[in-house]
């Protein structure tokens, strides 16, 4: 069985947490009363199939570069997936600071946003370290 080192450990760890915000998208965000239901992510988010896809496509890269995917080698995966991350960071800060009457999802997708983005950070300078 294959060792990862730690580019590949943190690396997995941001495509996971990428993912898991693409999923976050619909949990419930805003409560908007007994007659309404809930809200979620993708409902508030009008073409919420872009931030979706470039999440997603920056968590896969990150994910078949850490799995050591041959044809990614000639590409600098962490960077162009640290650029690609904070679509989903900016997404939900946009809807958090402008909504209220929030629910659990818009706090995980948050936090789950912000971790992807720190770590996918962190895969970039580790790989720029070599």
């Amino acid at each position: 069985m294959p060792r990862f080192g730690a580019l590949e450990r943190v690396e997995i760890l941001a495509a996971v947490l990428g993912g898991l915000w693409c999923g976050a998208l619909y949990l419930p965000w805003f409560a908007m009363g007994s007659t309404v239901g809930d809200v979620t992510g993708a409902d508030m988010i009008d073409s919420s199939w872009l931030p979706l896809v470039i999440v997603a496509v920056a968590s896969g890269l990150l994910l078949l570069d850490a799995i050591s995917i041959d044809g990614l080698r000639s590409l600098p995966v962490p960077a162009f997936s640290t650029f690609l991350m904070p679509v989903g960071l900016f997404y939900t800060a946009l809807f958090i600071l402008a909504g209220e009457d929030f629910m659990y999802g818009a706090w995980v997708a948050l936090g789950l946003s912000a971790a992807a983005v720190v770590f996918s950070a962190m895969a970039w300078v580790i790989d720029r370290r070599g």
